[in-house]
């Protein structure tokens, strides 16, 4: 293989492990966000969209923290989770 061939793979590679990565995150958003929604304290808050939380881990990990802002009674918070990667691909919130 030539230089050209190899560079545009890894590119290729890249680009894949980029589009995982979001739909992980966003895997892993909902899933919290759904935890978030059944919290009896937090429940009714406004919470943050997917590009305004932060989360965190890779697509290699089993789990992922996610950070999703919300506001409640005048106040703005920080409802923190963990997610971990189901066997179907799918994420449950644990923590």
């Amino acid at each position: 293989m030539n230089r050209f061939t190899i560079l545009a793979l890894a590119g290729l590679a890249l680009a894949a492990c980029g589009k995982s990565s979001g739909s992980q995150d966003q895997l892993a958003y909902e899933a919290c966000l759904g935890s978030a929604k059944k919290d009896a304290k937090v429940g009714s808050a406004a919470f943050g969209t997917l590009a305004q939380s932060k989360i965190t881990g890779s697509t290699g990990e089993e789990e992922m923290r996610v950070n999703i802002p919300y506001e409640l009674d005048g106040k703005k918070l920080v409802y923190q989770c963990i997610a971990q990667k189901q066997p179907d691909g799918t994420f449950k919130a644990i923590f």
